[in-house]
């Protein structure tokens, strides 16, 4: 495996083969189409990144940041290369382009009653496995809860909240609160 993170712009080669990922990856609830993201990119400070494998498109990042955090808005990997440590060796490739940003992700809470309960918790012990830890702090989108994680040490909660304004301010479904 030589996995690359590579920048994207609206006019990438491989655009549509992100967009195919987003669509599969995401309820239409919590998506955002690839015009909304480099729209959002262009007014943010947001790196939008295609993962390459020798070249080949594998998955993409949607990364907002500030001086001190990275919020992984998005993170996804093409169904028919999940579980082949692609993800596990994004996060490391992320980790290491930016090292001086905290990390901070969220997901679904665990459960027992959703019916996706099972990848919500192959999601959190996928996160915990590389190099995230619990935070004890939840977003939330409309009525979902969702638990966030970070690299590094205690969460950078400051930071955090100002992403979260910010991701509040184009998307205002989002709340801009960390609780």
């Amino acid at each position: 495996m030589n996995l690359e993170l590579i920048r994207l712009n609206s006019n990438s080669k491989d655009r549509k083969y992100f967009e195919q990922i987003n669509d599969e990856a995401f309820p239409l609830s919590e998506r955002m189409s690839f015009d909304e993201i480099f729209d959002f990119a262009s007014d943010t400070d947001t790196d939008v990144l295609g993962i390459y494998d020798d070249g080949n498109p594998v998955g993409f990042v949607v990364l907002l940041k500030n001086g001190e955090c990275g919020y992984v808005y998005f993170i996804a990997i093409d169904s028919c290369t999940r579980s082949k440590g692609y993800g596990s060796v994004a996060m490391q490739k992320m980790m290491e382009t930016y090292p001086e940003l905290q990390l901070v992700l969220d997901f679904e809470v665990i459960d027992e009653n959703a019916e996706n309960n099972a990848q919500r918790v192959r999601r959190k012990n996928f996160y915990l496995r590389n190099g995230f830890h619990e935070t004890g702090n939840y977003t939330m989108l409309r009525d979902e809860r969702f638990e966030v994680v970070c690299n590094g040490g205690e969460l950078r909660k400051a930071a955090l909240k100002d992403l979260l304004r910010v991701l509040h301010e184009h998307r205002p479904e989002f709340p801009d609160v960390l609780i």
